[in-house]
């Protein structure tokens, strides 16, 4: 099979496979009978592995010199995570394989890592096709995941995508290139810029906001309309739509300064959330899911070719495996804020919050900027 086509198949896979259980956890978890205090914990234990597992992937990924052996793993992990959810009667059962499920997710990074390796100079050029076959793998996880819950149940959408991971795992053994061409032996990797901190900083306040609404948004769905079918048509709008906006955003961000693509989707995701707070009918979340998906495409694309432009090959899984890890712990701590914002002030109260709260992002940023600056500055004196 073609490479790059193998990459974008192997990266829908894995969007699908996440996005459906981003949407039906939490309905799973009402259904269940659990507060949303216990479905916020449920959706941070998974955080919390993937937090701590995606540096030690990294790491390993960059000590071997291999990435596809630790993707190949970390996919029959998640494969079997997913497949026992059908038998999940109570808190503790969901809990324990959802900590399973995000150590075995935190090794996708080393996809993004794979594919710079493969293509080298021509990553960046390639980068929007590949963003927006993951992004088509969300939308998809989340149009059929809410459709097939409605017609087979919950347990069985665990069933089906557990079995996607397995062939995941499959095109990742024999569809990928065994290793980056460039490296030929196991390397002592080097240290990832201390600059990049900022950049996690960022990502994390930004995402924190945003996991905030996320994690109770197909509730405030149910609050426009009435069937889960609905509820994952609505919810996939943003996924299925972002892959327009990566391949125009790819297309030129080669030449485009790269934080500032950032700035531009930071301040798209602040209006995004007002538009939120404000709806009174299905429509206006409809034009917001538009609107976040431009905005979250041209983060996502600026930062993850900051980081391929930034780091060596030698220390780029741990640099993807820190930018994990950030991204993840705003995903551990927006569950809790969006729980109990919600229950103490309502779902649309919690949004108001969270779009201020997404503005302490832009601080990270603007530092990040200025060191920038300054490093093309001094040799110039």
């Amino acid at each position: 099979m073609n490479p790059a086509l193998c990459f974008h198949l192997v990266t829908l896979l894995l969007g699908f496979s996440f996005f459906s259980f981003i949407l039906l956890i939490p309905l799973f978890a009402q259904e269940l009978g659990m507060s949303l205090t216990e479905t916020g914990l449920v959706l941070a234990i998974f955080s919390v592995a993937v937090i701590a597992f995606s540096p030690i992937w990294g790491h390993l990924s960059d000590r071997l010199g291999r990435r596809k052996p630790l993707l190949v793993i970390g996919s029959l992990l998640f494969f079997l995570s997913s497949f026992l959810h059908f038998l999940v009667n109570t808190w503790a059962e969901l809990m324990a394989l959802r900590f399973l499920q995000g150590m075995a997710f935190a090794v996708t990074p080393m996809l993004t890592v794979l594919f710079s390796d493969h293509f080298g100079a021509q990553a960046a050029r390639r980068f929007g096709a590949f963003s927006a076959a993951n992004a088509v793998g969300w939308g998809l996880g989340s149009v059929l995941s809410g459709i097939l819950a409605e017609l087979l149940g919950i347990r069985w959408v665990f069933i089906l995508v557990s079995f996607l991971s397995l062939a995941g795992a499959g095109f990742i053994q024999w569809g990928l290139p065994e290793k980056a061409t460039s490296v030929h032996a196991p390397s002592v990797p080097s240290r990832v810029p201390s600059k990049l901190f900022y950049l996690y900083g960022m990502i994390f306040a930004r995402h924190s906001a945003a996991i905030a609404l996320w994690s109770v948004f197909p509730l405030y769905l149910k609050g426009f309309v009435q069937s889960l079918s609905w509820v994952g048509i609505v919810n996939g709008i943003n996924m299925l739509v972002q892959p327009l906006f990566m391949l125009a955003i790819g297309k030129y961000a080669e030449r485009w300064d790269k934080l500032q693509i950032i700035l531009i989707g930071i301040g798209g995701s602040i209006a995004t959330f007002l538009v939120y707070a404000s709806a009174a009918s299905v429509w206006q979340i409809v034009v917001g899911q538009v609107m976040i998906a431009a905005s979250w495409s041209a983060m996502f694309i600026g930062m993850n070719l900051y980081l391929i432009e930034e780091v060596p090959q030698r220390s780029r899984g741990q640099a993807f495996g820190y930018f994990q890890s950030a991204i993840t712990s705003a995903a551990a701590v927006g569950p809790l804020l969006g729980g109990s914002l919600s229950d103490a002030y309502g779902i649309h109260g919690m949004i108001f919050i969270a779009s201020v709260l997404m503005a302490l992002s832009i601080p990270f940023l603007l530092r990040l900027q200025m060191i920038d600056r300054r490093s093309q500055a001094e040799p110039f004196g």
